[in-house]
């Protein structure tokens, strides 16, 4: 896979970038000095003629077992580990590598083979359990409007030249990172804004990118079926947060995993600045102005910087922050960075305006499907909402279920006036017991609000996704707000074995619903919100244009 060109790299050339041994039979050993190799592959169906196959210990089998097929497609030689080597026994016919860590050195080899492209364009990361798209997508509109014209790796969209298409996963594997890399800077890129996962992160994806910024968000509850703990967790994000991976970073230090990170980072060497929103907090960086308010003020050592944030809640003020000092630590000046980060931006799925006209409520879809991430979005929501705000509480199947309960209180706590319950991507599960542990979270909250005589909200279950979006609909006037958490941009709904899809957009099936309910003429504006809720009411700039 690489985009090297006809010239390659020859096997010795790999050899050494891998730090491997070579172990061939005599004619492959004595080839390895010509033959040139133009791209990297770890998947076997993917090989094309003349590419190095990475043979993988993978979770259910090693690679090593399709060499035969890789090599029949073109391999020009097959790198693996000890195991791999052992595996394969015989003489595969090509020059055979063999490594220590060879997914350690897969990104390296692709990024050889692809001209080293990170190192031709500044590559800004950003990582957390929150924020990382809203952040990316925020910067990706600010380095346009600096005619940086930027390349984009997201959870959503991959952007390469100026062409925009959906994203297969958040962070891909490291030989399509650098091929995406090498894509961008032939199509004119002049630099690229990346989310790296703490998936791709554990799984040396981004091995081989040279970061000129990275940015950490902050570390919440979430992957814990994948990492196990959170102290996994912490340590697969801190892997980016080194003088290998980046020239400096920014780091969010409103939790104790900003503070602890940003000492690792600097014990390692890596130049850091800090972002702060708590008063009095040891930050480079503070964040100033009426909480929650979209017009803020940036403080820090090179003056104030007022900004706007293109999206509503206080975190979208964070994440609006997060990217001047990124910008700012690149060398941007700080009044270009101001300008340029005063502009509207879309972020697909991320407080994502459904306008369905008048008499209709004000529609939004949302990704959030961590709890703090779910409960940030419903305390921006209920602020700027006049009336009711009704939202769902859902959680996926085959996942980590610690956090079904903790996101069903989450949006009671945060000020809900109707919670409707419900599931999305169940994929091999009962959905019914997906929603049964939600709802247990709801039950807590609800009960705990009742014991302190403070209002409690409607609560709605719905046995499908489809249906508690359009249960959302019936129960809302013009004046109320509906938000759809936990799939945001997603275009399917997982449901059943792995890998098994069916067509689902949260957006497309509110037009359905509303299409099926009927017409609804505009209305006077109804009363306030419930007593001990509600807010200021929906700026007149859209959401999300």
């Amino acid at each position: 896979m690489g985009t090297c060109g006809v010239h390659g790299r020859t096997v010795a050339e790999l050899t050494a970038c891998a730090g491997a041994e070579l172990r061939a039979g005599d004619s492959a050993a004595e080839q390895a000095g010509n033959v040139r190799i133009l791209g990297v592959s770890e998947v076997h169906t993917e090989v094309r003629p003349g590419d190095l196959f990475v043979a993988l210990q993978g979770r259910h089998h090693h690679g090593a077992s399709k060499v035969a097929e890789a090599v029949a497609a073109g391999a020009g030689a097959v790198l693996t580990d000890a195991a791999g080597a052992r595996s394969i026994g015989r003489d595969p016919g090509v020059p055979l590598l063999v490594a220590e860590h060879p997914r350690a050195v897969l990104g390296p080899l692709a990024s050889l083979l692809n001209g080293h492209p990170s190192h031709h364009l500044p590559v800004f990361g950003v990582t957390g359990t929150n924020g990382k798209t809203t952040t990316a997508y925020i910067l990706e509109a600010a380095l346009r409007r600096l005619e940086q014209h930027p390349g984009l790796v997201s959870t959503p969209e991959t952007v390469v030249g100026t062409q925009r298409g959906p994203s297969r996963m958040t962070t891909p594997s490291a030989p399509h990172v650098q091929d995406l890399l090498a894509r961008m800077r032939a199509a004119g890129n002049r630099s690229a804004v990346m989310e790296v996962s703490s998936h791709a992160l554990d799984q040396e994806r981004v091995n081989g990118v040279r970061f000129d910024t990275v940015a950490f968000t902050n570390l919440t509850h979430e992957h814990l079926d994948y990492h196990g703990d959170m102290e996994s967790y912490f340590h697969a994000k801190a892997r980016l947060f080194t003088p290998e991976f980046a020239a400096r970073a920014v780091i969010v230090v409103d939790d104790d995993a900003g503070w602890r990170l940003d000492r690792l980072a600097r014990r390692r060497g890596l130049p850091t600045v800090t972002l702060g929103t708590r008063p009095g907090a040891a930050a480079t960086w503070h964040l100033a102005g009426v909480e929650g308010a979209d017009e803020f003020e940036l403080h820090g050592p090179r003056g104030p910087m007022r900004l706007r944030a293109p999206l509503p809640g206080e975190h979208n003020r964070v994440n609006t922050a997060l990217a001047a000092l990124m910008l700012l630590g690149a060398g941007h000046p700080l009044q270009e960075v101001a300008r340029a980060l005063d502009g509207p931006v879309r972020v697909p799925g991320r407080m994502e305006r459904v306008d369905l006209g008048p008499g209709w409520p004000t529609v939004l879809v949302d990704f959030a499907h961590t709890p703090d991430a779910t409960a940030k979005s419903v305390s921006a929501l209920r602020a700027r909402t006049r009336g009711r705000l009704v939202v769902t509480a859902s959680s996926g199947g085959d996942r980590d279920t610690s956090k079904r309960e903790l996101t069903g209180r989450a949006v009671v706590e945060s000020g809900a006036d109707v919670v409707v319950v419900t599931d999305d991507n169940p994929r091999s599960e009962d959905p019914a017991a997906i929603r049964a542990a939600v709802m247990r979270g709801v039950d807590a909250a609800v009960q705990r609000l009742r014991a302190a005589g403070q209002p409690i909200p409607d609560v709605v279950e719905a046995s499908t996704r489809r249906d508690a979006i359009r249960t959302a609909l019936e129960l809302t006037g013009p004046q109320d707000t509906v938000a759809l958490y936990g799939k945001g941009h997603e275009r399917w709904m997982e449901i059943g074995p792995p890998g098994a899809r069916v067509p689902f957009v949260d957006s497309d099936e509110v037009r359905v619903a509303a299409r099926q309910i009927g017409p609804r003429a505009a209305s006077p504006a109804q009363a306030g919100p419930p007593p001990g809720r509600g807010g200021s009411g929906w700026s007149a700039a859209p959401v999300a244009p």
